[in-house]
């Protein structure tokens, strides 16, 4: 068993506090903060720019403890997601980045920053403070140059379906583990004037996601055979998934003008109990549970296709990739850069195991508080999963990904046949 997994077990013994704080890849909230306004004045060690996307509590009193330590002025900017994606692509056009940033999610991100050659190699200063052999196996990517170019800041996360164990009670039903249980509870929470799934489709996204799910209960290998060019995006099981989805519209499985909302909008109906349930990922937990207390109820997204062994697999995404956090090669204070950099991708791992999620680097510190029953059943079953699909949108070019989400979306409006949807999406996905 290796360290994460050690760490995970360890978990549901030791507790977790109600505080837990995860992030979410379609968070809206705008908490932007100005440079030179995150109240550290100037130190004697230099001065320090940072951009971060994420919006995490605990992200910005890391970032201000580390600069206290390193006697630095610390200037940093935390941009909601959808303005970071143009900002920083801005950025790199003008060579115009921060000393030390974060990457906003999507292989082409990544690969623009890479191919930039703006990304500062970290092997040096990871062996120079000997801090390299930290990290848990697999964290630090080694690129085809053999250098170290990011570092992670984020635990692993993966989709699952929660639920409002009250309201689930209320109706006399359990919690979906097939299509047709899945099925049964939209029809009666639909007769009883409840919500049965919220969901944000204006942000395209979680619908999209939803479909990834359902392809991979068709056949989890369906994707990657598809983009390797060994099956057809038109093939049965990417048919079959879309059928479900159309079924789903037709059900009235979510809340009326659902393509209207975003993603925070869909989750305050669940957060305020005004949803069953809702099919997200496990960065829901850092608001769930504190809404919903030990009401939270969660349990793997039910078997819905053809999969032989639909609970082995999830989709999800690595702190690893397409997530991390660089250095600006052309730093004026590179080195400095580079120490803070590490420093703070392993004082984040400590503020993760001391809320309790999953870390990526060894660290002595103990999860405070309580364990939560459904996040406790989380980690466990994230633990033993024998295969993570990347979430699709991380997978293809930014274009591509664009392309692709606007057509799942007219596929959630129910009028698009199943037939011509694949085919529109098998054109869009060979564009890669």
């Amino acid at each position: 068993m290796n360290r994460r997994k050690r760490f995970i077990t360890s978990l549901l013994s030791i507790g977790i506090g109600a505080s837990l704080v995860l992030s979410g890849c379609g968070s809206t909230n705008d908490n932007t903060v100005t440079p030179g306004t995150n109240g550290n004045s100037a130190k004697d060690g230099g001065s320090l720019t940072l951009w971060m996307f994420n919006t995490d509590d605990y992200l910005k009193p890391v970032a201000e403890e580390i600069a206290e330590e390193m006697k630095i002025k610390l200037n940093y900017e935390f941009i909601n997601p959808e303005t970071y994606k143009t900002k920083i692509k801005v950025a790199i056009s003008a060579n115009e980045l921060p000393d030390v940033f974060a990457q906003y999610a999507g292989k082409s991100e990544r690969e623009s920053i890479l191919n930039s050659k703006m990304a500062a190699p970290l092997n040096d200063t990871l062996q120079s403070t000997g801090l390299e052999g930290s990290f848990n196996d697999g964290m630090l990517i080694k690129e085809a140059d053999g250098n170290i170019y990011s570092l992670p800041y984020r635990p692993d996360q993966s989709y699952l379906l929660a639920y409002n164990k009250k309201l689930m009670n209320e109706l006399g039903l359990k919690a979906p583990t097939t299509w047709d249980e899945l099925m049964n509870v939209i029809k009666i929470a639909n007769d009883k004037g409840i919500t049965p799934i919220t969901l944000g489709g204006k942000d395209r996204w979680p619908g999209e996601i939803i479909y990834n799910l359902l392809v991979l209960r068709e056949d989890k290998d369906a994707y990657t055979k598809a983009q390797n060019g060994e099956m057809s995006f038109s093939d049965k099981p990417f048919v079959d998934a879309a059928d479900k989805i159309i079924e789903l519209v037709n059900a009235n499985a979510f809340q009326s003008g659902f393509l209207g909302n975003s993603d925070l909008e869909a989750r305050e109906l669940f957060y305020g109990g005004k949803a069953l349930m809702i099919v997200n990922g496990s960065w829901i937990f850092t608001k769930a549970i504190p809404a919903l207390g030990d009401d939270l109820g969660y349990v793997k997204f039910p078997k819905t296709g053809a999969e032989a062994d639909p609970f082995s697999s999830n989709m999800g995404e690595k702190s690893t990739a397409p997530y991390g956090l660089y250095v600006n090669a052309n730093s004026k204070q590179l080195e400095l850069s580079k120490e803070f950099a590490v420093r703070y991708s392993l004082k984040v791992n400590e503020s993760l195991a001391k809320l309790g999620q999953a870390t990526y680097a060894e660290t002595a510190v103990k999860p405070e508080g309580e364990v939560n029953e459904a996040y406790a059943q989380y980690l466990k079953d994230y633990s033993e999963y024998s295969f993570i699909q990347t979430f699709w949108g991380n997978t293809v070019p930014a274009a591509v990904n664009e392309e692709n989400r606007d057509l799942n979306q007219k596929l959630f409006t129910g009028s698009l046949p199943s037939s011509e949807f694949v085919q529109m999406m098998d054109k869009i996905m060979k564009q890669q």
